[in-house]
């Protein structure tokens, strides 16, 4: 039973349903493992962002990187973005 909710915003549906079939199956496993952690923010691959995107996380699969938004008190991640490494950090 899952400990947290992800909740996609239409943004990162569209970057998750224009990638790859095997990257889109990591992706996904990736995110039932954030719903199924205690506290997906301890997560060994997930870091805090720092500057204009404080509080948001990110977490790594791969070369891709998955940036939400953590809701403790509905205990809800809001991703809104999936992008390469290259694109993840770019304004």
């Amino acid at each position: 039973m899952p400990n947290w909710k992800v909740e996609i915003k239409p943004t990162a549906e569209k970057q998750y349903l224009r990638l790859d079939k095997t990257t889109r199956s990591r992706i996904k496993k990736a995110l039932v493992n954030l719903e199924q952690c205690e506290n997906p923010l301890l997560h060994s691959n997930v870091k805090p962002l720092v500057g204009e995107l404080r509080g948001d996380y990110r977490y790594r699969v791969g070369g891709y990187r998955i940036l939400f938004t953590p809701n403790d008190t509905n205990k809800l991640l809001y991703i809104y973005a999936i992008l390469p490494r290259g694109d993840a950090y770019k304004k």
